[in-house]
Parts: C-alpha cells; sequence; structure tokens
C-alpha cells in the first residue's frame, strides 16, 4: 500500500524523477526537493507537482506519510533529519520501487556496461509485442512519453539495476540479464572479487523457474555463472548464454551497410536478421540480449516484432547522443565514464565516420574511480584525434580525502608519456572546467570533424552551449 502523500528529496535525479512521475499518474500527492533546477524539475512541475529548490525541513509537507531520497542525499540532509524526527518513513528509490513491485513480473537488466540501452531495448521490445510492462531506465528514451519512464497496464515492471551500492539487490528477477562485469565505483567496491560478489546475489534473488540471461563473451561474467550452476539448477534457473559465435543466443560479427550495423542471430531453430541503427559493436551486444529476452520470455514474441522494435530502436538520452551539427561539425554526447566504455565509444564513432577526425572533450567522473581505475584510462583514448581533458567531477558525498590528490593534469601527463612510447602524434589539452573545454572545442573543431561530449558529470553542459547557436 502506497500512502497518499510521498515526498522526494533530490527529485530532479534520473531515478527519483521517474519514481515521482510513477506515482503521481497513480493519483499520489507526490512533493520534492532538489539543490537545482534542471530539466527534469519542469517536466515535473508541468504534472503539477510541487518542487522547492533547496532543502529545507519546510520542505516536507503536513500529512507525507513516506520519503523517498537519492544517493546524493545524506542522513545530514536537513529534510531527512525533520522525516526521522516525525517519525516519517524514510526509503531510497530503488528500495521504494522494488516494494512498490515486489507482486509484479520482474524484468531486471544489471551490469556494468549497457544497461541503460538495453533496459530500453527490452522495454520497447516488449511493448510492441503488447506486453504492457512499465519501464524504468537510468536515461531518456525519445520513445517514451515519460522519458525516463513507461508506464505500463500490466504487471510487469523492466528495470534497470544499478550496482552502485548495491541497488540493484532491492529487486527480485524473473528475468535477469547480467550485460557484463568488470570492475567498477571502486569508492563502494574495492576490488573486482567484492564487485562481483554483488552479482552473485543478485543471481541469488532470481525467482524460482526464472530465467538468466548473461553474455558469455564476458569472461567475468561466464566464470560467475559457471560458478553458480549448481545453484541455478536446484532452484530451476533457466540459464541462456549470449554470445558471438558462442552460446545459447549468437550473433554474426556486425558489419555497416546503409548506415545500419547488420548481425544474424539464431537460438536453435530460430534465426533473425538484426539492422539496427544505433552504433558499435556494443550496441549489437546490447541488442542480442534484448532479443534474447525476448525469445526465452513466458509467451512466443514474432521475430518481426522482435526485428522491427529494435531496427526502429532511436537510442537513448547521452548514449552516443546525436546533437547537432554546428558549422559542419557533427556533435556527439555520450555517458561513458569507465575506461572500456570510452574506449569502445570511440571504436564505435571511426567505424560510423571512417573520414572524421574525432576530437574528444572527455571529463572524468569521481577522483575515486580515476585514481583506482588510472591505468585502465592511459590507452582508453587511443581512438581520439585530440583529446580535450576536463578537471574531474567531483561528487559531493562521495569522495575520500585520499582520493583528492589525483587530477586530470596528472592523468594527461601520463597520457602524454604512452603517447611518446607509442609514437602517437595528436593534440592534448587540459580544459580547467566545462567553460575553458568548450573554448577549446571552439578553436579548434572545423569542418568534417566528429566532436564527442563524453563524461557522466556536467561536461554535457558543452554540447548543448554548442548546438544553441
Amino acid at each position: 500500500m502506497v500512502d497518499k502523500r510521498v515526498h522526494c528529496i533530490g527529485i530532479g535525479g534520473i531515478h527519483v524523477s521517474a519514481v515521482a512521475k510513477l506515482l503521481n499518474s497513480r493519483g499520489v500527492l507526490v512533493s520534492g526537493s532538489d539543490a537545482v533546477e534542471n530539466e527534469h524539475v519542469r517536466e515535473l512541475r508541468a504534472l503539477g507537482i510541487q518542487v522547492a529548490i533547496g532543502h529545507a525541513a519546510s520542505n516536507i509537507p503536513e500529512g507525507t506519510g513516506t520519503v523517498v531520497y537519492s544517493d546524493a542525499v545524506p542522513e545530514t540532509n536537513p529534510e531527512r533529519m525533520e522525516a526521522a524526527a516525525r517519525g516519517i518513513e524514510q526509503c531510497h528509490s530503488h528500495q521504494f520501487l522494488g516494494n512498490l513491485f515486489l507482486d509484479a513480473r520482474q524484468v531486471v537488466i544489471t551490469g556494468t556496461h549497457g544497461k541503460s540501452t538495453t533496459t530500453a531495448m527490452v522495454g520497447t521490445l516488449l511493448i510492441a509485442a503488447g506486453e504492457d510492462p512499465t519501464v524504468v531506465v537510468g536515461t531518456k528514451v525519445p520513445s517514451f512519453s515519460g522519458g525516463n519512464l513507461h508506464i505500463g497496464g500490466s504487471n510487469l515492471l523492466v528495470v534497470e539495476g544499478d550496482e552502485y551500492r548495491s541497488h540493484v539487490l532491492s529487486y527480485h528477477p524473473n528475468v535477469l540479464v547480467i550485460t557484463n562485469i568488470e570492475h567498477d565505483h571502486p569508492d563502494v567496491f574495492p576490488n573486482l572479487s567484492a564487485y562481483t560478489d554483488l552479482f552473485r546475489k543478485v543471481m541469488d534473488q532470481i525467482r524460482e523457474q526464472g530465467v538468466l540471461i548473461y553474455e558469455c563473451d564476458d569472461e567475468h561474467a561466464r566464470e560467475l555463472v559457471e560458478s553458480q550452476r549448481e545453484s541455478l539448477r536446484a532452484r530451476e534457473i533457466r540459464v541462456i548464454s549470449v554470445g558471438q559465435e558462442s552460446g545459447d543466443v549468437q550473433f554474426s560479427q556486425p558489419h555497416v551497410q546503409n548506415g545500419r550495423w547488420c548481425s544474424r542471430m539464431r537460438q536453435g531453430d530460430r534465426d533473425l536478421q538484426l539492422a539496427v541503427r544505433v552504433p558499435g559493436e556494443m550496441n549489437m551486444r546490447n541488442a542480442a540480449l534484448a532479443a534474447a529476452v525476448s525469445w526465452n520470455w513466458t509467451s512466443e514474441i514474432d521475430s518481426t516484432i522482435i526485428s522491427g522494435s529494435l531496427g526502429e530502436f532511436p537510442g537513448c538520452w547521452r548514449r552516443f547522443e546525436y546533437v547537432c551539427d554546428w558549422n559542419g561539425v557533427r556533435i556527439i554526447s555520450d555517458y561513458a565514464h569507465h575506461p572500456t566504455e570510452v574506449a569502445e565509444t570511440l571504436k564505435a564513432a571511426k567505424a560510423a565516420f571512417p573520414q572524421s577526425r574525432i576530437i574528444l572533450c572527455f571529463q572524468p567522473h569521481q577522483h575515486s574511480r580515476t585514481k583506482g581505475l588510472f591505468d585502465a584510462f592511459l590507452p582508453a583514448f587511443d581512438g581520439a584525434d585530440v583529446l580535450i581533458l576536463a578537471e574531474i567531477y567531483d561528487v559531493p558525498g562521495r569522495e575520500a580525502a585520499e582520493d583528492a590528490d589525483v587530477s586530470s593534469e596528472q592523468l594527461l601527463t601520463e597520457i602524454a608519456k604512452r603517447d611518446t612510447v607509442k609514437c602517437i602524434t595528436r593534440e592534448l589539452v587540459y580544459a580547467k572546467n566545462p567553460t575553458v573545454a568548450e573554448r577549446l572545442v571552439r578553436e579548434r573543431a572545423k569542418e568534417g570533424d566528429l566532436v564527442l561530449i563524453m563524461g557522466a558529470g556536467d561536461i554535457d553542459a558543452v554540447a548543448r552551449q554548442l548546438c544553441m547557436e
């Protein structure tokens, strides 16, 4: 049972805003607050939701039964302190959503890379198949009227399972998709072993007679699943592996034809030709995982629906998002912030636009991630012809004092040393903030170039500012 009045702290965040919109659609009185106004806040206000800018105890209305909050909201937040003083139940947004859909069928997509896109693809596909799911994703999808949310009428939830702070454990999947496993979030998981153990715990929460779908070309995902075979078998969990030329679901080496990425998929006697608009081998893997969900769903979904919905999938906000053509320069915004994501996105850009010079404007996200993955970042930028490296985006409340000694300037120095050893000749430039980064892009970009604005912080503003002209 949901309270008649719910207050959301950090309501402008990608996940909390989705929860707020969902509750509002169900007739719940929703209010909220955030430190700054943004696009999500404006969308919520347009729906009639009262949003305060700035945090204060007085923001919580009388009669509030539950307070929902995001990772950016510590216990010392004045509104959380007020909720505690008034005995109001407090719940993280993922925990709240998991409880709300506890009795529903759940399709949960988790892993290190590709979660958002795969979740959006699965949701798009199941909507096209008439399954009428509610879909909650950590980005915005152009085909979803709610952007980061599609409100369905059935008892089915498709959700992106965020591994940060183990939020994915808020869910109990009927179908669990693991895209891949690579060490991330070193501020929470000190090593790969601790990080991988989270996914073992997620697998333990698959409901009996459920389905586990995983990327078998990924070493860590494959090893984890193999180590849990007996437990999965005992609970009658069906295990479906997906891989390029290997696995239960196989897809061929992607190739570009008429501007689309093409591959053939098969599982047993089922065969499918895919031609997707979103670029890169990484996105073909995402599409293969989404198709595997549909093939192994509770009901048969026609192959024409699979190929049609995935073929017309438009992509997601900040996932190789085409923003504009600026003076003959193609501007792309991307959320990549892990070394592997950076390298794969550059690879996709080069394959999609082989004649273009690639200018990468990258902002590292968190000092802890930059320090923990420092060596992995050094080769990640090899695909860029020009690299503009902005200073690290600091995440309040998520940084340890011992990580503050790392900087983008240090990273750029080591990249320069590596370039010398590898005989790589290109321009490397440091930007102390996004404003400087924008100026550096303007000074260097010329007609025919591809500019990638990349990172999970506030660097996206550079792309939007360039495209205002």
